[in-house]
């Protein structure tokens, strides 16, 4: 009897160790319960998406995923290129500070004392960080940072990491980055779809925004497939999504530019079984925000050194104004800054004597507007607004009303009744430059020089491959012949 009783007391005993256990604090067992992190970065990627509001394309997966989460319509790279934005996106500082400014830059430094790469931070957490080509997880995805690093990843597929381990993740889709990809299942009409009308309405514009469109759903398919895996492998309902593009669209007058075509990109951020489905944000967001916010969302520390700001949750900070930077790109050199706070926008040109249509080796190579906009102002044909961006030189100080003029065609910098939101911006653009280009280092004319070289070489060597038909020293008109003959139908 004795025996029965005390087996009795010890089965209790455990009963109730086994219920205690499972109401001991979550924070025990922080490491099961960490979640992973995924970034999707697209090249060149802008808001040509239909939960954006264009109805010319079609991207399932990528409005699916606002339809779960939640849709920035106000994010901003802080650079219109990728190098620099990436690498202003890897540690949530501003290209200047890191000196980064350059594109691809050919003197490379490292990181300012005390500044770390995000993932060093995931991985002290214990966290596996992996970084794939959307098209195949055991290759590489692109990186194109303008500092020297050891390596910042472990890997290139999650499923490589530890049982149990969290991870944090970049997946890269190259579309919409030129050369385009066609679109063979759903194809684009160029006679029907809307084209800006930041660009004039030429036949071939319009067949180069339609293959721009069609990339777009081929970077929808990529999406498509990476949240597939997702789901298939059972981590849906452990994995925060954050989707963007590294900067925006590939056309003129916006990549390589500061005006807003360069700058602003998607955002949509995914949590698992959120209550925020189809949630419509307007706040101000830079692409720095999204690598403060991914610590915070994931438990971790944000530096106190870091530019980029929590934009989720409790610790959530107000941006006021949105920073972008343009430094030499090629063999096309400038100096040029940005602020906007939402409203007004205003560009300092500290290279105001050299024309925005400056030579770009990898422009006149893959954009015909680039050529297009010299053949047609060399006839005297290319109308007003579009005849501004071949001034010979530009003005020091750009002002926009972005409510009126979302365009940015009519500068109001010398407008009496804007004089106080000028010098207010100006002001308060001068101010902050102060710390954010602190370890900012020009480059020398020896430099720059290099660079064009290499541009040029570039150059000759695309065109051997992409237009063997093509001279390197084919006219204006020549190259736009050959741009007619290959899109225009």
């Amino acid at each position: 009897m004795k025996k029965e009783k005390i087996s009795k007391v010890i089965l209790c005993v455990l009963v109730a160790f086994t219920f205690l256990s499972c109401l001991k604090p979550k924070g025990k067992e922080k490491k099961e319960q960490q979640l992973n992190v995924l970034w999707i970065n697209a090249d060149d990627l802008g808001r040509e998406l239909a939960c954006y509001g264009n109805p010319d394309v079609s991207t399932p997966h990528i409005d699916k995923l606002a339809s779960e989460g939640i849709l920035y319509t106000n994010a901003f790279s802080t650079a219109p290129i990728c190098s620099t934005s990436r690498s202003s996106i890897i540690t949530g500082m501003y290209p200047t500070y890191i000196n980064c400014q350059d594109h691809r830059t050919l003197n490379m430094t490292k990181l300012p004392e005390g500044i770390l790469p995000i993932t060093k931070y995931f991985q002290k957490a214990g966290y596996y960080c992996t970084n794939a080509s959307s098209e195949d997880f055991s290759k590489n995805g692109k990186e194109d940072f303008n500092f020297l690093n050891d390596g910042l990843f472990d890997g290139t597929d999650w499923n490589n990491r530890a049982e149990g381990q969290s991870f944090f993740a970049q997946v890269q889709i190259h579309n919409p980055h030129r050369l385009f990809v066609k679109d063979t299942e759903n194809p684009i009409n160029p006679d029907k779809v809307f084209v800006p009308e930041c660009y004039p309405d030429h036949p071939l514009i319009r067949a180069d925004w339609a293959a721009y469109l069609e990339s777009v759903q081929e970077c929808d398919r990529q999406v498509g497939r990476i949240m597939a895996k997702l789901e298939k492998e059972g981590l849906s309902d452990n994995t925060i999504v954050i989707l963007f593009g590294d900067h925006g669209r590939p056309h003129l007058r916006d990549k390589q530019f500061l005006y807003e075509g360069g700058l602003q990109v998607p955002l949509i951020v995914k949590y698992p079984k959120s209550i925020q489905l189809g949630t419509l944000n307007n706040d101000l967001i830079s692409l720095i925000d999204v690598t403060a916010t991914s610590l915070d969302i994931a438990g971790l520390e944000v530096p106190d050194y870091m530019h980029g700001k929590v934009f989720i949750g409790d610790k959530k900070d107000q941006r006021d104004y949105i920073f972008g930077f343009r430094q030499r790109a090629g063999d096309a050199p400038e100096n040029m800054r940005s602020i906007s706070d939402g409203r007004y926008k205003l560009i300092w040109n500290r290279t105001a004597d050299r024309p925005w249509m400056q030579l770009s080796s990898y422009k006149k190579l893959q954009y015909p507007a680039f050529t297009l906009y010299h053949v047609l102002n060399e006839r005297g044909e290319l109308g007003s607004p579009y005849n501004l961006l071949m001034a010979k030189t530009k003005p020091v100080i750009e002002l926009y009303d972005l409510k009126n003029d979302p365009l940015e065609f009519s500068n109001l910098a010398e407008h009496k009744d804007f004089k106080n939101v000028k010098n207010k911006l100006f002001s308060t653009l001068k101010t902050n430059l102060k710390e954010f280009e602190k370890h900012m280092v020009l480059e020398d004319q020896a430099t720059i020089e290099k660079a064009k070289k290499g541009s040029a070489k570039y150059y000759i060597n695309s065109l051997k491959k992409q237009k063997p038909e093509l001279s390197p020293n084919a006219t204006n008109e020549d190259i736009l012949k050959d741009w007619e003959k290959r899109l225009v139908k």
